[in-house]
């Protein structure tokens, strides 16, 4: 078994007429502390996003290639996505609030764990 969590080949990527990423191919190690670095605008947000998918959430979006986590494609139409955005978390450098109360937001966590 590799100890790789992440295998990405041949990942491109699409904002309509817009290629985003181009080609990319990388694994990731288990358990190891990542970075991508570079320009603003260069794609690391957008390589983020299709780690957990949230590009999904983007009708404008597209992407080609694969993206596998511990030997499972994540885009296989039988991925649960509750499940890999648990998993595979993103910090975002701006907050990104749900559009309702503080209270809300801090309630969030347990109501959708059935706690009240």
């Amino acid at each position: 078994m590799s100890d790789d969590a992440y295998e990405v080949s041949s990942l491109d990527f699409w904002y309509d007429d817009f290629k985003a990423l181009e080609d990319l191919s990388f694994s990731i190690k288990a358990k190891a502390i990542t970075a991508f670095i570079g320009p603003s605008g260069c794609g690391k947000s957008t390589l983020l996003r299709c780690l957990n998918r949230l590009n999904d959430l983007l009708p404008e979006a597209k992407v080609d290639g694969t993206i596998e986590l511990f030997g499972k494609n994540i885009y296989d139409d039988d991925v649960d996505l509750p499940t890999l955005r648990r998993r595979v978390a993103m910090i975002f450098q701006q907050p990104n609030p749900f559009p309702f109360s503080i209270y809300d937001h801090v309630a969030y966590g347990p109501r959708i764990h059935g706690i009240k």
